[in-house]
């Protein structure tokens, strides 16, 4: 069994990564960083639980660290875990700087690691979705694409995400999801507009974000609001054959955060009123999503560890994420278009 030091105690370990970890038979969680040693007792019985990363690494004895701390904390804590040449699962963002984010890839390959960030949302079923129906041909060529990830949530909340301070916000939570997806669809654009916004009243970060991607052939929209309190549309798709819309959001989430075990019938699987749409002018077509992939992710980087692959979100795959994110934040500041 992989041998698992999980760096944080919150709502992201224990609704995102502790179900896999604790179900998934590659996995033992043995170890775990928190201040709150009582809670982790009682979900995780036999864990050994220290007060810092260095004091786990010191005298865990851990083949796969992850982690789930604040943002600003994830370059300093991956480099670390490194050093103890361990391997690496990171939320995303893994770095608030590309040039940061390039020399951890190469400390990573130095140390014979893998380092994965937790880029979830290339498993998303919606998205395994688009991306079959792209390569199908059924759509024809793509012109433009729209992806958002709206929600109703207009009175900022005391916690830090959404507080003053490096690495939160809307954008750097949310944002990195949508960038990565469309980069994994399109490549990298020719240019980038951005406008990051804090709407809400008293609000200490930013809370709404609209970007614009430009290709050569095609437009790419991506987007956030906290004042969304219908149905979110989640993708618009169109080609030069047809085009596809899909409300409301992956269902792994909510599922996880009621707990929901990944071994029900129901775990993944999309409720038919809520599948996209394909259209072609003369007919509608409903599109059964397909069944989301989060235990997948767990799986493809327990093979990574055990050199049977490559991990599903290798960090090189996510520099150009950061790197993006940063020329957006530019354009946003400075009200102009930033060439790629």
């Amino acid at each position: 069994m992989i041998k698992t030091l999980l760096v944080g105690f919150g709502f992201s370990a224990q609704t995102f990564h502790l179900p896999f970890l604790s179900q998934l038979p590659q996995y033992s969680v043995d170890v775990v960083v928190s201040s709150k040693p009582d809670e982790v007792k009682r979900l995780l019985p036999n864990a050994k639980v220290y007060p810092s990363l260095e004091d786990a690494l010191e005298n865990g004895q851990v083949d796969l660290v992850v982690i789930t701390t604040p943002n600003h904390l994830h370059a300093f804590q991956t480099k670390l875990a490194l050093k103890y040449r361990c391997h690496v699962l990171v939320e995303k963002p893994f770095t608030l700087d590309s040039e940061q984010a390039a020399n951890l890839v190469s400390f990573a390959r130095q140390q014979e690691r893998h380092l994965c960030v937790f880029h979830n949302r290339r498993f998303d079923g919606d998205f395994l979705t688009l991306k079959h129906l792209i390569q199908s041909g059924q759509l024809g060529e793509i012109k433009r694409f729209e992806s958002r990830f709206d929600r109703f949530r207009p009175i900022p909340r005391n916690r830090w995400r959404e507080n003053a301070g490096l690495g939160s916000g809307i954008f750097w939570d949310l944002g990195p999801h949508l960038i990565d997806q469309a980069l994994q669809l399109f490549g990298w654009p020719k240019a980038v507009a951005a406008d990051i916004l804090t709407l809400r009243e008293s609000g200490q970060s930013d809370d709404t974000f609209d970007l614009t991607l430009y290709y050569d052939d095609k437009i790419v929209k991506l987007g956030s609001s906290a004042f969304q309190g219908a149905s979110t549309l989640r993708f618009d798709l169109q080609g030069t054959k047809a085009s596809f819309r899909k409300f409301h959001l992956d269902p792994q989430e909510d599922q996880l955060r009621v707990g929901m075990s990944i071994d029900d019938v129901n775990w993944a699987v999309t409720d038919k009123n809520e599948h996209g749409i394909l259209s072609d002018g003369e007919s509608e077509n409903e599109i059964e999503t397909k069944k989301g992939e989060y235990v997948t992710f767990f799986e493809r980087l327990a093979s990574a560890i055990e050199n049977k692959g490559q991990p599903p979100a290798d960090a090189s795959t996510v520099v150009p994420v950061i790197k993006l994110i940063e020329l957006a934040i530019k354009s946003s500041t400075s009200k102009h278009i930033q060439y790629c």
